[in-house]
């Protein structure tokens, strides 16, 4: 193993300094409002477990040991995340989303406290300058930047659960505040909402797309070859069983990405149909989708090898009209976030049976009956992999 990374356990004094820096982000919100301090308190255990295990000892790793029996490399659950597929350079990541998350929390606060905390009740205005030009809550997407930061860096078992909490935490005060706004401030608002992202700034189709394919592609970079490019990919397939507001639903997957070292970028699309009748199949039916972040070591025992994957995105419901059909007319969409554990075994070649659980957290999200789409699914699913060249 890694002298240089065992060197950094046993320094508590870095746990306390990395805690104490860290945590000095949350100087730069108002505690006077007992909705923020929940989030705080969250962010705070975040940067705790952070500092703990970078710096204290990698509890993870030993969790890992005593449950499986099984040693992690540098990188899967302690460990510089990125190390394996970037080498010193994935240090970087974790740098630029921190700085990049300092702006958006210290730039925010300092125009919504000059122009409306700092404020008599009923006197501040409406701030739409600055960041907030462009993003309705910069300092809540640079909590989120900045704990990215650290999974990126040193990703353990503790901040992968805490990170769709915090997650799901900020998405809730957000919506909370913006009501507030709106009762506030009304069409005012109502205009500045149409012309601002939430969390990140509105994109037009195009840009979104190239912007999408200058990430796809800089992910791809360390799969440069001296005769062109080539990078592997993946899709799958699955089915299994969703148990929610108490029933036990089925559930179908499907999923693609690409592979960066021993690290899988993807996204996904789940169905679960909560009605069947007629005249089609399914009456009325929820999808989930989003962005997924994996990681998987090398080959385990008898070739079984655990995986881990974080999913992060949306969820929406609909219900068939009269003739059967799904127009998508006001559907309801929310935050969802999906923790998943599971293990791979080959099948041979470029195919590979996958057993997983997780647990899908789509906070105050309720079916047409009014009961929770949060709960827990059981599935197995087919794996094909293969490789492409640009010559």
């Amino acid at each position: 193993m890694d002298e240089n990374v065992w060197s950094h356990f046993g320094t508590w004094w870095a746990v306390a300094l990395w805690t104490a820096l860290f945590g000095a982000f949350l100087l730069f919100v108002p505690f006077y409002r007992k909705a923020d301090r929940k989030p705080a308190g969250v962010f705070l255990g975040f940067v705790v477990a952070f500092a703990l295990e970078m710096f204290g000892a990698p509890l993870s790793l030993y969790f890992v040991l005593w449950a499986f029996g099984k040693n992690l490399p540098e990188g899967i659950l302690w460990g510089h995340t990125l190390s394996g597929t970037f080498g010193p350079a994935g240090h970087y990541v974790y740098l630029a989303c921190v700085l990049a998350g300092a702006v958006l929390v210290i730039g925010g606060w300092a125009r919504i406290h000059r122009e409306y905390w700092s404020k008599e009740e009923g006197q501040g205005r409406l701030v739409a300058e600055g960041l907030y030009r462009y993003l309705r809550h910069p300092q809540y997407t640079g909590f989120l930047l900045v704990s990215l930061g650290v999974l990126f860096e040193w990703a353990t078992i503790p901040l992968l659960i805490l990170w769709p909490i915090l997650a799901s935490m900020y998405v809730r005060l957000a919506r909370k505040e913006e009501t507030e706004m709106e009762e506030r401030f009304g069409d005012e608002w109502r205009a500045y909402k149409a012309r601002t992202g939430m969390f990140l700034p509105r994109f037009g189709k195009v840009p979104a797309l190239v912007l999408a394919a200058l990430v796809l592609t800089g992910a791809a970079g360390p799969a440069w070859a001296g005769e062109g490019l080539a990078w592997k990919s993946y899709a799958e397939i699955g089915a299994g069983a969703t148990f929610t507001g108490g029933e036990i639903r089925s559930l179908a997957s499907l999923e693609s990405g690409i592979f960066l070292g021993r690290v899988e970028l993807g996204s996904y699309l789940h169905l679960i149909p909560l009605k069947f009748g007629s005249p089609d199949l399914i009456q009325q039916g929820a999808l989930v989708y989003g962005g997924s972040l994996g990681i998987r070591p090398g080959p385990g025992t008898a070739g079984i090898v655990p995986f881990a994957r974080l999913g992060l995105g949306g969820i929406v419901k609909d219900e068939a009209d009269g003739t059967g059909a799904f127009d998508g007319q006001g559907v309801e969409k929310s935050f969802c976030g999906i923790l998943t554990l599971g293990a791979e075994a080959s099948l041979g070649g470029r195919w590979s049976a996958r057993f997983w659980g997780s647990y899908r957290f789509a906070p105050r999200y309720k079916d047409f009956e009014g009961d929770s789409l949060s709960g827990f699914d059981l599935g197995a699913s087919v794996r094909a992999t293969w490789w492409t060249a640009i010559r």
